[in-house]
């Protein structure tokens, strides 16, 4: 796959709040939402999520254990809306759709939503494969939980 070019718009983390105790093997509390928008110069199919990660300011890796939701991103922004809500909001009049794999050429903007294996610390930036391009960024905010 060709990517004429990758830039990263948004990225956060966070938990899910209040969780069973004890928690019951396998249940999922930490998330992570990046936005990225590629420019494709040809339609490129079967690209696959291979890795999402987040790295604190030292380097420590915290790695996705499984896409929860991969969709493309063409929400219109609301007056007044803060860029945390544009990015994360999935209520109201939603117009992403499901991903299917392709890659259109020309731009198009996905939204990723991964589970992680375990709670990042102080998550400073991000790395999400897509296909064979690691497109890297910021992670902006953590949700409060």
């Amino acid at each position: 796959m060709i990517v004429a070019a990758a830039l990263s718009l948004f990225c956060a983390h966070g938990g899910v709040g209040l969780v069973p105790d004890p928690l019951p093997s396998g249940y999922e509390t930490q998330f992570a939402v990046a936005v990225v928008e590629i420019e494709s110069p040809a339609i490129a199919k079967n690209v696959s999520i291979s890795g999402f990660t987040l790295y604190d300011k030292t380097g420590v890796a915290t790695k996705m254990k499984r896409v929860v939701k991969a969709e493309t991103f063409d929400e219109p922004s609301v007056a007044g809306q803060g860029f945390a809500a544009y990015y994360l909001n999935t209520a109201g009049k939603s117009r992403s759709k499901p991903w299917d794999g392709t890659l259109p050429a020309g731009k198009t903007r996905l939204r990723v939503r991964v589970a992680l294996e375990n709670d990042p610390i102080a998550a400073v930036r991000y790395t999400l494969d897509l296909g064979s391009y690691a497109i890297s960024g910021p992670c902006d905010i953590e949700w409060p939980t």
